[in-house]
């Protein structure tokens, strides 16, 4: 399921100087915006599943952040 827009993935990238060509941020783009599972973008990109995992969680909780911080959403 995806959780975010691609255009809004790579505006976290570049915020969060990430480097959109690793293997982790273009697993963690397939998951957050194509929305396809963390085991099969494992498979895709060759990256580990700590390292997919990892990315997955930062990219989430950085969107999260921003949200609430324009009001978008609520904190829980």
């Amino acid at each position: 399921m995806a959780v975010m827009t691609g255009a809004e993935y790579d505006a976290l990238v570049k915020l969060m100087r990430g480097n959109p060509e690793s293997a982790a941020n273009r697993a963690a783009r397939r998951v957050l915006v194509d929305g396809i599972t963390q085991a099969e973008a494992r498979r895709e990109t060759g990256a580990t599943r700590s390292t997919v995992s990892d990315a997955v969680t930062r990219y989430q909780e950085a969107d999260r952040l921003i949200r609430v911080a324009y009001g978008v959403e609520k904190t829980v």
